[in-house]
């Protein structure tokens, strides 16, 4: 009975997994087809179920897929018509269409945002582990509807509680079914009848016995010992290793003709069994003792083994209490980080931002491209590339402006923002170690447009960077009329730009250090002082004036509670003759925009310069002054005066 249940129970065990086993993975298929272009699965669908993620998309055309965190997702969607996939009761994906504009969408792939972009025909299949806060965003051909064929796997942690326990009793019978079979069998052979007695060491006494009978030459008895009685230790068949010779029961006389008397021993005259045979004998007896001791550790063994091995399976194979509900209360911040607004962007996306835009300047500089330029770069960057690209095509000996650091990323600080537009600041060096680093700052003006170079500044010599955070944390920004920095960020282009006019005579000059300024030291009152006196110009009158730029300044916060202030102006040098007959000479790039080399009338040379401050917060210590960290200048426009 035992033995039928033991198998019955591990049959059920095995069905467990096998013909009764749960399938190994959850579908999901989208049942209905969506009428927009676009089809947004978010992160807490994804998540419905534990475990990666596996998309497949179908589709009769191209597909897109990107996907990127959830407000960079809804931002590039904006007014959009989309539809918005969900998991239902019973498991499937249901749709929900939002409303909205039917205007033509750019190319979904490509974009600055996305974290990551897959791209097939036909069909894509993505493997993700998508976490809540990430959205999945796909697209199929431009003005049809997005793919209706999508499919989200899961793999399923198939849990069998009644595997565990039903293997366990089966092992447990089984243990017990062998055991009860052998406690039979030996109850059988102890009651099966006469059996035959092993043999036993003669006692000394019967050994004379014996001696005496064989002398006295009467027969050695033969067949079986009856119980009680000794059996003689050596006979005729078995004495192998005996040198007593057969005795002929009739005369006393041994087979070959001796007498049969045995001859003389230490042991009365009786020959003794050989040293090997008494060990043979000894370890056979031990043998026949261990057995017993064998088989009773093997019923031992067999369930320990049977419990040691069930210890391997998973708790997916035993009963277990369901897990408590959780709350639904929304989850509390555990670090800073998660109490802040989100960077702009990523490490790796601005690797990915800053690859395109020295392959595109690259690309330009060489063709001397201004639409190809334009795709990553704007603002004062943009202008001073149009003007070196116009003088350039008509005099190839003129230098280009300084191109895309080719070096590794120094500092990286993106904005704390969810909105638009969005500022980075990067430090990017050379690979050239000799060249100094250049800070880069970009902007995103909306969710669909790429990020763009709008200020490239070397760093000054010897200037230290104010701390910053990390590139996880980022910076807020600052309006142009907080009140938060020690001067407010609308004034400190103009007055620097009075500094850079009139000296110490400017009301500003206290607002900026002089100490390591190296733009003041080139552009500043005492260069222009001292260009009045150079002799080409003793018959000229030289002016200056400056201008804000229509760029606005952009800045980040750093760690003290200042900021780092990227802003740019232009300064206009006017050149006319003091008397009549004077020509005013138009150099290399002016010349080419004024359209003459020589004038009587003058020559009027813009030049646009780009600076970075560093500029305190306002509860900083008296005397603390805006320091300059880098700058760059470049020609910008020329014309004659008249």
């Amino acid at each position: 009975m035992s033995l039928v249940l033991s198998l019955v129970l591990l049959g059920l065990a095995i069905g467990q997994r096998t013909v009764w086993a749960p399938p190994d993975t959850i579908v999901s298929q989208l049942e209905e087809s969506p009428d927009s272009q676009l089809l947004l699965i978010s992160g807490e669908t994804m998540n419905a179920h534990d475990g990666r993620q596996t998309v497949t998309i179908t589709a009769d055309g191209p597909i897109n897929a990107v996907v990127g965190r959830d407000h960079d997702v809804l931002g590039w969607v904006g007014d959009a018509a989309h539809s918005v996939a969900s998991i239902d009761d019973t498991q499937t994906m249901a749709l929900e269409e939002q409303a909205g504009n039917e205007e033509p969408l750019p190319e979904l792939a490509g974009g600055d945002l996305w974290i990551e972009e897959h791209l097939g025909e036909g069909e894509v299949r993505i493997p993700i582990d998508l976490p809540v806060g990430y959205s999945l965003l796909i697209a199929g051909e431009p003005g049809q509807a997005a793919p209706a064929d999508v499919r989200v796997e899961w793999p399923f942690d198939a849990k069998t509680p009644l595997f565990g326990p039903l293997l366990t009793a089966g092992l447990v019978l089984l243990a017990l079914a062998l055991l009860l079979f052998l406690l039979a069998l030996r109850r059988h052979r102890r009651s099966r009848g006469p059996q035959r007695r092993s043999h036993r060491e003669l006692s000394r006494a019967e050994r004379r016995a014996l001696r005496r009978e064989a002398r006295e030459g009467l027969p050695r008895p033969q067949g079986a010992v009856a119980a009680g009685e000794a059996r003689p230790a050596l006979e005729p068949a078995d004495a192998e290793g005996s040198d007593a010779s057969p005795v002929d029961a009739s005369d006393g006389t041994s087979v070959d003709g001796t007498d049969g008397s045995a001859p003389a021993s230490t042991d009365e005259g009786i020959a003794s069994a050989p040293d090997g045979a008494e060990q043979d004998r000894g370890r056979g007896r031990a043998e026949r003792a261990a057995a017993p001791r064998r088989r009773r550790l093997g019923l031992v063994a067999l369930p320990v083994i049977a419990v040691v091995g069930l210890t391997g399976c998973g708790p997916q194979y035993w009963p277990s209490a369901e897990p408590a509900a959780t709350s639904d209360a929304a989850p509390q911040p555990t670090s800073l980080e998660e109490t802040l607004p989100p960077v702009a962007l990523t490490e790796s996306q601005f690797t990915r931002v800053l690859e395109s835009t020295r392959e595109a300047v690259a690309e330009a500089d060489e063709a001397l491209d201004i639409e190809r330029a334009a795709d990553r770069l704007a603002g004062p960057a943009l202008d001073a590339r149009r003007t070196n690209y116009e003088v350039r095509s008509q005099n190839g000996e003129l230098p280009a402006l300084q191109g895309i650091p080719d070096g590794d990323v120094e500092l990286l600080l993106p904005q704390q923002t969810e909105v638009w537009p969005r500022t980075v600041m990067a430090v990017v060096g050379w690979e050239d170690g000799a060249q100094a680093q250049s800070t880069l700052v970009f902007q995103q003006t909306d969710a669909r447009a790429d990020y763009r170079l709008v200020y490239q500044m070397t760093l000054a010599s010897g200037v230290q960077l104010p701390a910053v955070a990390s590139p996880t944390i980022g910076a807020a920004s600052l309006p142009g009329d907080t009140p938060l920095l020690l001067h407010r960020p609308d004034e400190i282009t103009s007055g620097y730009a009075s500094v850079l006019l009139r000296g110490d005579e400017s009301e500003y000059a206290s607002w900026f250090q002089e100490e390591g300024d190296a733009l003041r030291e080139a552009v500043g009152r005492a260069a222009k002082d001292e260009l009045v006196q150079r002799p080409e110009f003793e018959l000229s009158l030289l002016e200056w004036g400056a201008s804000d730029d229509e760029q606005a300044p952009l800045m980040l916060v750093t760690n003290e509670g200042g900021a780092l202030l990227a802003t740019s102006f232009t300064e206009t040098q006017r050149a006319t003759p003091r008397e009549e007959g004077v020509e005013i000479e138009a150099r290399d790039g002016a010349g080419i925009l004024a359209g003459v080399e020589q004038s009587d009338t003058g020559i009027e040379t813009t030049y646009q310069i780009q600076v970075l401050f560093a500029v305190p917060p306002a509860g900083a210590p008296e005397g603390t002054q805006i320091q300059v960290v880098g700058y760059s200048q470049s020609l910008l426009d020329a014309r004659e005066v008249g």
